[in-house]
C-alpha cells in the first residue's frame, strides 16, 4: 500500500473509530505515518533495525504518561492491506483507552502474549469489519 492509500483509509476510518470506541482520559491520539520505528526513535531517516520489517503500529505510552500527549505511529511500509491497517489502528486505539499506569505495569509483569492489555487489544482488532444494524461497514470505506 502506498502512503497516500494508507492516509486515505485513516482519514475515513479514524473519526469513526473515535466515535465508536469513545474518548479516553487524554486527548485523542494524533496519528503519524513513519517509514520505520528506528527512524522515528533516532531522528535518522535512514535508520533500520531488527524490528524494521515487522513493526506496523505503536501507541506511545511513555510519551502519553510524560507529556499527556497521545500518538499512534503507523509504520506504513509494513502495512499489507486495509484489513491490516484497520486492525492496527483499532489495536493501538484500544491501548489509548486503557489505564496507562497498568499498561506499563503489565508490560513489566507479562510476556506480550500473556499481557491482559495486549489480549484485550488483539480481541478488539476483530471489529475491523464490523457492521452497523443496517449492514454497513463501520470502518471500511465504501468503494466508488
Amino acid at each position: 500500500m502506498t502512503q497516500d492509500e494508507i492516509q486515505d483509509i485513516i482519514d475515513y476510518a479514524y473519526p469513526r473509530i473515535k466515535n465508536y470506541y469513545g474518548k479516553g482520559k487524554l486527548d485523542y491520539p494524533k496519528i503519524e505515518l513513519w517509514n520505520d520505528i528506528y527512524a522515528r526513535l533516532s531522528g535518522d531517516p535512514e535508520a533500520r533495525g531488527e524490528a524494521s520489517k515487522s513493526s506496523k503500529a505503536e501507541f506511545d505510552v511513555d510519551r502519553a504518561i510524560e507529556t499527556g500527549k497521545t500518538y499512534i505511529y503507523i509504520y506504513f511500509p509494513n502495512v499489507k492491506d486495509e484489513e491490516d491497517l484497520l486492525r492496527s489502528l483499532i489495536h493501538e486505539y484500544t491501548h489509548y483507552l486503557q489505564d496507562l499506569t497498568k499498561f506499563k505495569e503489565f508490560r513489566r509483569k507479562f510476556s506480550y502474549d500473556k499481557d491482559p492489555y495486549e489480549m484485550q487489544s488483539k480481541e478488539a482488532e476483530k471489529d475491523w469489519n464490523k457492521k452497523d444494524d443496517e449492514g454497513n461497514y463501520l470502518f471500511i470505506k465504501p468503494k466508488g
